[in-house]
Parts: structure tokens; C-alpha cells; sequence
């Protein structure tokens, strides 16, 4: 009969839409996330006297130089200063100038203080990431956390004492900020460019997106920090340290694709820190150029929805690794912002494709690279394995780059529920 009503198909259900069932995978994932976490980052380094390597041995070095008259860059002109940790102060004066107050507290005491600034900086990224994404279900919540916790750069970064998860703390200001189409956030983003100018290409997504106002925020905040803190040493860190930091390195550390592209120039130098030949830096510039256009112009023109914004957002910070000549696996915590971007928009959208680079991102970045250590620790001899293993850094920053364009290209049409909250 025609116009006969015929049932619909029924719907193709799975497990994680099970409610009950995601709080069970939660708890059985989150406890002992959230355990190993607070052993590793509170307990262990405040309680048994953990030694934060980078933050005493440079940090703090630079620091008491500075208090005394002395030269903060001194290693750099004896040791070089070809890689971006260990003991040459290879940051902007500005750091060593505000850790001055410190010089002549006891260890212990600097250990436990600096321990909980990097943790309290995550905590307000934690939350004000969750606040600009509008983030109000527990269970996608407590995923973004857990995610977090168990992100093997957090640890990273704890344990040696680096300045990144403050850089992250200050992205998150800037973020909500970017989310809320506000012109404050740019302080927040000025210091710490400042700091560290790592995040510098993050500027860059200002100026395409003509906020103005933002801009001209973030360069009078950084260039008051500069002016302020030790301005006698800028020059010699602009036109000597940058110089010599920036022409990158093949160590197995760096995670850019200047790093690749430097191992392949010069297999020697896996295990040791020197400069790039002058090909590879050649090659380092043009794909880093090639990434920051291809960036562009998959953002097209700027966005006018605070769900857009966020995608623009984690577009250019999930490039920023790529674009830097070095980076360092305590500098990819940054990535922590796309990656919170990212889930969240596929979670609502239910695009399990985003999710899925996301997530070999997360696993490249973090267990990858943990394994490649291990086997190191234990002698492991197989060059060939090692060499691979060494490039899953890159392969897992390439991953969640290509799932913020992939994002941002499927939001296009607005069609998306995510882009219904007008700013």
C-alpha cells in the first residue's frame, strides 16, 4: 500500500552510551591516575625531598648571579648553550630576575614552594579551560582531568621544576579570555612570551584575528617585563643566547621536525647536542612556514563564535611545536590546551575521528616517548628501533595538529551544535 508507515531502523547503540558504564570506566581509570599523580607531583618531592633539577641548577643559578652582579648567560659563552634545559640559562633575564627574592632560602623549602606554584598554575588552567569550553558534564570533566593528570609532560615538568605549566596556567587566562572575545587576556599572554618564547607564535593568531586591542595588551606587557627585569642582560640574550638555542639540535629530546630533519643530515647527532647543518635549518624554516600558512588558511578569516575561537586557539598553539626549531618534551604540556579543545568539541559532536588523533597524540607524546627513555636507561642497542621510537614525538604533535584542522574544516558549515552559543 502506498504511504505505508514503515518502522525506523533502530538505533545503533554502544556501551560508552551507557551512563553507568562510563562512570565505571571512569573510576576504574581515575583512581589510580589520581593516585600515581598526587605520589609523583605532592607527596614524593614535598615530603622526601625531591630535587628540582632544572629549576635549582639553572633557574635558581641564574638567579644568584643576577643578585650578585654577575653575568646569568656565563655557561653559554664557556658551555654553549645548544640545548634548552641543564645548567646554562638559556630564558629570557626577566625568570632569574624574578627569582632573586628566593637566593639563600633553603632547598627544601624552594622545592616545596615551586611544587605547589606548578601545581596550583594547573589547577587554574584546569579550570578556567573548563569554564571557557563551557565544560558542566562531570563525566566529560573528569575525562579532561584525568587526561591531564595522566599526561606524562605534567610529571615531567614537576619533576625537573620548569617554568612551562606557568606559561600553561597564563594560557589558560588568555584563553578564556580569546573564548569571551575579551581584549584582557593579552596581559596574561605578554608575560608569558616574556618568560618564555615559546608561546610567540600564539601572537600571531592575535594579529591575523585583528584583535587590536589584545595585541597591543600583550606587547606592552612583555615589554614591561623586559625593561623591568635585568634589561642590561637583553642584548646578550636576544643576539647571542636566541641565536644559538634557535639553530637547533638532533638530540633525541627535540621533538620538531627540525629535530627529524637534523637526525637525518647528521646521525650522530641522536645522542649528542650541537647545532643544526645549515641545510636542515633551511628545511626547519620553509616547513615551518609551510605549517603556519597551511594553518592560516585553514582558519580562513576569524571566527564569531566562542566555539570557533576556541578551534582557532588550538589550531595555532598544536602548531607552535611544530613551528619552533626545538621542542622539548616538557614544552609539549602546552599541548594540553588543543587537546581540551579537542575532546570536548568531539565528545559533543561525537566525531570519532578527531578524537582518535587526539588520542594517538596523547599516547605518542606521552607513553611513546616514556618507552624510548626506558629502553635507553636499560642499554638497549638497536639503533634502527630507537631511531624510530625518537620520531613518535613528532608523529604524535603532527597527529593532534592535523585534528585541530580537521576540526576547524568540519565546524566550517556552522552546522555543528557546539557553534549555536553566539558570543
Amino acid at each position: 500500500m502506498i504511504g505505508e508507515l514503515t518502522a525506523a531502523p533502530p538505533v545503533r547503540r554502544s556501551a560508552l552510551d551507557d551512563r553507568r558504564f562510563r562512570t565505571v570506566l571512569l573510576a576504574v581509570a581515575g583512581i589510580p591516575i589520581l593516585a600515581t599523580y598526587l605520589w609523583q607531583a605532592l607527596v614524593q618531592p614535598i615530603f622526601f625531598g625531591g630535587y628540582l633539577g632544572d629549576f635549582q641548577e639553572s633557574y635558581m643559578r641564574a638567579a644568584t648571579r643576577l643578585a650578585t652582579g654577575q653575568d646569568p648567560y656565563d655557561l653559554c659563552a664557556t658551555m654553549g648553550c645548544l640545548e634548552p634545559t641543564g645548567p646554562q640559562y638559556v630564558m629570557p633575564p626577566v625568570l632569574a630576575w624574578l627569582l632573586q627574592p628566593l637566593v639563600g632560602v633553603g632547598s627544601h623549602l624552594i622545592t616545596v614552594g615551586a611544587v605547589l606554584v606548578l601545581n596550583a598554575s594547573l589547577a587554574v588552567f584546569i579550570g578556567l579551560a573548563l569554564k571557557a569550553l563551557k565544560v558542566k558534564e562531570w563525566q566529560l570533566a573528569t575525562l579532561l582531568i584525568l587526561a591531564t593528570l595522566a599526561f606524562e609532560p605534567v610529571i615531567g615538568n614537576i619533576a625537573e621544576g620548569q617554568v612551562n605549566l606557568v606559561l600553561l596556567g597564563l594560557s589558560g587566562v588568555w584563553f578564556w579570555s580569546w573564548v569571551e572575545g575579551r581584549w584582557w587576556g593579552g596581559a596574561a599572554l605578554g608575560a608569558a612570551i616574556a618568560l618564555k618564547l615559546i608561546q610567540g607564535p600564539v601572537a600571531l593568531l592575535v594579529m591575523w584575528s585583528r584583535r587590536w586591542a589584545m595585541l597591543a595588551v600583550a606587547a606592552a606587557a612583555g615589554l614591561v617585563l623586559w625593561l623591568v627585569g635585568a634589561p642590561q642582560y637583553l642584548f646578550e640574550y636576544l643576539f647571542k643566547v636566541l641565536p644559538a638555542v634557535s639553530a637547533g639540535t638532533g638530540f633525541f629530546e627535540n621533538h620538531s621536525p627540525g629535530g627529524t630533519i637534523t637526525r637525518l643530515f647528521e646521525p650522530d647527532s641522536f645522542f649528542n647536542v650541537r647545532g643544526s647543518p645549515a641545510p636542515a635549518r633551511v628545511l626547519t624554516i620553509l616547513i615551518a612556514l609551510a605549517i603556519l600558512i597551511v594553518t592560516l588558511a585553514v582558519l580562513r578569516r576569524p571566527a564569531t563564535t566562542s566555539a570557533g575561537r576556541g578551534l582557532e586557539a588550538a589550531a595555532i598553539v598544536a602548531a607552535t611545536p611544530l613551528i619552533a626549531s626545538y621542542s622539548w618534551g616538557t614544552h609539549l604540556v602546552l599541548l594540553l590546551l588543543p587537546m581540551f579543545v579537542l575532546i570536548t568539541w568531539s565528545v559533543r559532536r561525537r566525531d570519532w575521528a578527531v578524537m582518535a588523533l587526539v588520542a594517538a597524540g596523547w599516547l605518542l607524546i606521552g607513553p611513546g616517548h616514556k618507552l624510548l627513555q626506558a629502553l635507553l636507561v636499560m642499554g638497549y642497542s638497536n639503533l634502527v628501533m630507537l631511531r624510530l621510537l625518537a620520531e613518535l614525538g613528532v608523529v604524535g604533535i603532527a597527529a593532534i595538529w592535523v585534528a585541530s584542522l580537521l576540526a576547524v574544516r568540519r565546524s566550517a558549515n556552522h552546522l555543528d551544535p557546539a557553534h549555536q552559543d553566539r558570543a
